[in-house]
């Protein structure tokens, strides 16, 4: 049976006409191995131009489906939703702002085949290299197809809880993690995150006055929300690596790195300090207390710290040491290069 028998495509979106556009470009393009699929668009209440954007291409491509929001849910609580509406073995969730490129996209069709629970399609945290990072990988919604018959009632209210977490979706990743379902990855990356005007924090609010938000919602980061996720993972050992073994994009929750790149988030709210806190083991617990410590001491004279860089095609990593000097002064010090030995 083809895919388009078997796969649900969302595309959720608000606000964001000029994306959208150059989304829908890209998915229904020639080469796109998806532009007869139904395709269903969820317009979380758009007050810009999206609805135009969407009738225009509806002239031409007939199998969109447009639902449109009566009031604006948010963007977490329509992924959440989005993931009820599915009818299909799998369920592939889209967001309006990303690139895609199809060449491994028969990967895909292979995987669906042989009754994948999940499909990783998307590339920010390099998953091959180890569970944290595929866990990482997850946070990116449109970065995994699902397996649908994985989603139950418990996923589901999860994901409810978890729309104040910013990840509702890792629900659904969590379950499959702690069942040790088995993830395939495409051999390249179909859809890359784009980083678009403002950072996940901002996005997470969009569309709402932060003065009339809770408190909590309106100042939580991204590594306080990741860290509440990773609580639905049930070995304390897996999660506390998750918690500490992640590399390249995010700095771990261990490190002081949480505080020199996050400083006014924690500085404003200590929820998100308790956040990160009550994920780590005994031992971290300590080690996150004394550099949060030194970050108001020792580091803000002197801190040295490292960057990493990986290549995929060569399974090449570049390590960058560098330091900082009275917290605003940075210089790189040396580099070093290795091969990964651990990928997945």
């Amino acid at each position: 049976m083809p895919a388009v028998e078997k796969l649900d495509i969302f595309l959720i979106t608000y606000n964001r006409a000029p994306y959208l556009k150059r989304t829908l470009e890209q998915i229904f393009s020639a080469e796109s191995p998806v532009k007869d699929f139904p395709i269903t668009i969820i317009d979380n209440n758009s007050t810009d131009g999206t609805a135009d954007v969407i009738k225009n291409f509806q002239a031409d491509f007939p199998n969109i489906i447009y639902k449109k929001n009566k009031i604006n849910i948010g963007g977490n609580g329509n992924i959440a939703r989005t993931f009820e509406l599915a009818r299909k073995d799998y369920i592939w969730i889209l967001c309006d702002d990303d690139n895609y490129c199809w060449d491994s996209w028969g990967d895909v069709e292979k995987y669906i085949e042989e009754g994948a629970d999940a499909i990783v399609v998307g590339g920010v945290d390099y998953p091959k290299v180890g569970i944290a990072n595929l866990f990482a990988q997850t946070t990116f919604l449109p970065g995994v197809i699902y397996k649908t018959s994985n989603i139950d009632e418990t996923v589901i209210v999860n994901m409810q809880y978890n729309i104040s977490n910013m990840f509702p979706h890792l629900a659904l990743s969590s379950k499959l993690i702690n069942e040790n379902k088995e993830f395939k990855i495409t051999t390249s990356k179909i859809v890359t995150y784009t980083q678009n005007e403002m950072p996940l924090e901002k996005t997470y609010v969009r569309g709402y006055n932060p003065e009339d938000l809770h408190p909590l919602m309106r100042n939580l980061n991204y590594l306080s929300a990741y860290a509440n996720s990773i609580q639905m993972i049930k070995d304390k050992k897996l999660r506390n690596k998750l918690a500490t073994k992640r590399r390249f994009y995010m700095s771990n929750l261990n490190s002081a790195k949480v505080f020199f790149f996050n400083a006014d988030h924690y500085e404003n709210s200590l929820y998100n300090l308790a956040c990160i806190f009550c994920v780590l083991n005994a031992f971290e617990k300590f080690r996150f207390l004394i550099n949060w410590i030194l970050f108001y001491t020792l580091y803000r004279l002197i801190y040295i710290y490292i960057d990493e860089i990986y290549n995929e095609e060569t399974f090449e990593t570049i390590k960058t040491f560098k330091i900082r000097l009275f917290y605003f002064l940075k210089t790189n010090l040396f580099k070093i290069r290795f091969k990964e030995q651990g990928v997945m």
